[in-house]
């Protein structure tokens, strides 16, 4: 650990404080923080429940964790607070930290908040990366590098030869994360709200969803990797199906219907709306939608599954809270809907809720990231976003093909007949990827 600067205080002077605030901390330290805390961290892991088909292990999953314990082993800390405002949270919290270092002066604890400042493990030769928010734009790498930090790391090393090699900065606009957009947390309203979080008590999870991709099980490749689509910030408190409508899709607000005879007589009903049903496959376990409308798709599924002897997977409802679901995090769950329309995704994150966070329960669920989609242009023109997927259709040599409205009519109709047979669908994927979801 570093120490603390020495300024004009003699090497004596610094001893001795030293030595006052380790006194501190062994006289006022309770026994009984240390007491059983081994136990505790044993009741917060789990058995995994169901058959273990596909076991996923790796250095970044975790084992099930029971994560409803999680503030049973932090409780006798001083992060839990019961008030009503986020002034009154953060001056309760720091009698709290006054309390638990012991009944020590103004001066001595002033001493000892500088004595633990993180800044004392810096070294002044860092490198220094930029914390803006990532944008749809690539970035230089000389943004992020600093000429005095140690030229002997390996990471400077091939940092610099990629600079001197990428001219045009062809690398950055490869980097895995480029095209990730943060979106801030919704901020709290200024009048007084009894349904505030309680820090150190509610539990709050981070979810990210990937966008869903084709898989050929005969040559057991995919055509692309996982790309982020959204992360979506939710409570412990909160039931699951909370966090299945914040899953935003574009085959959801798909019709799915060939309106080539009529284009002007678009359906107004959604897939989403015909086809309410879905399930989310979390460590082994099925949870199904049961609200108003939607079936169990999972009992073919688990019928399936039990007949070739892999085992009988629970199935529950979603309306079990997010607190109460053994999850690994780190493991790919998936999430279906619209029959075979799948969704991977992961827990990525689960801790107690701090007083800068979002602090209304009404804010939650929320978007904190999304993934940014490219926009497809128009096959013909190349200048106007595409508003139309055609499909078999003989004057066009691909298929299918994108087409915008003007030129959709220009070219496929003539006196507002069709000029060919084809077929014709409307495109939303535009709309999505500037129609960013928050809630």
């Amino acid at each position: 650990m570093a120490s603390m600067p020495h300024d004009d205080k003699s090497e004596k002077t610094l001893k001795r404080d030293q030595e006052s605030i380790q006194h501190n901390l062994n006289k006022f330290l309770k026994p009984d923080f240390c007491e059983n805390q081994e136990a505790k961290i044993r009741n917060l892991y789990a058995k995994d429940e169901g058959p273990h088909w596909r076991n996923v292990t790796s250095s970044s999953v975790t084992k099930s964790l029971i994560t409803k314990n999680l503030p049973k082993i932090f409780q006798h800390l001083p992060i839990c607070t019961q008030s009503t405002s986020r002034g009154d949270i953060e001056l309760e919290l720091e009698q709290q930290i006054v309390s638990f270092v012991g009944n020590i002066d103004d001066e001595e604890y002033d001493k000892l908040v500088e004595f633990c400042d993180p800044k004392h493990l810096e070294t002044g030769h860092e490198l220094k990366m930029s914390m803006s928010l990532p944008t749809s734009k690539s970035s230089a790498m000389n943004s992020c590098y600093n000429p005095q930090a140690s030229s002997c790391l390996h990471f400077c090393k091939n940092l610099m030869f990629r600079k001197e090699i990428d001219k045009k900065n062809c690398y950055s606009r490869k980097l895995k994360y480029r095209t990730v957009c943060l979106i801030p947390p919704p901020e709290d309203a200024d009048e007084p709200d009894n349904e505030l979080l309680q820090p150190g008590k509610d539990l709050i999870y981070r979810v990210r969803i990937y966008r869903p991709f084709p898989y050929s099980y005969s040559a057991k490749t995919t055509v692309r990797h996982s790309l982020l689509m959204s992360e979506i910030m939710m409570l412990g408190q909160q039931p699951l199906w909370a966090l299945r409508d914040h899953i935003y899709c574009l085959n959801d607000v798909s019709t799915g219907i060939d309106v080539s005879e009529n284009p002007d007589d678009i359906p107004s009903t959604s897939a989403k709306e015909l086809f309410p049903s879905s399930f989310m496959f979390i460590n082994n376990v099925f949870y199904v939608d049961e609200r108003k409308g939607c079936s169990d798709i999972t009992l073919e599924l688990r019928e399936w599954a039990a007949a070739r002897n892999m085992g009988t997977f629970p199935s529950h409802s979603m309306d079990v809270k997010l607190e109460d679901i053994k999850i690994r995090l780190g493991h790919p769950d998936v999430y279906v809907h619209l029959g075979d329309c799948e969704h991977p995704f992961t827990f990525s994150e689960v801790r107690l809720g701090h007083p800068r966070d979002p602090l209304r329960r009404q804010s939650y669920p929320f978007v904190s990231q999304v993934g940014l989609s490219q926009v497809i242009y128009c096959s013909i023109c190349s200048e106007h976003s595409t508003k139309w997927v055609v499909k078999d259709c003989d004057m066009v040599p691909f298929d299918p093909t994108y087409f915008c409205d003007t030129c959709f009519r220009l070219y496929l109709y003539k006196d507002g007949k069709k000029a060919c047979p084809f077929k014709a669908y409307v495109y939303k994927g535009n709309e999505m990827s500037v129609l960013k979801p928050r809630h």
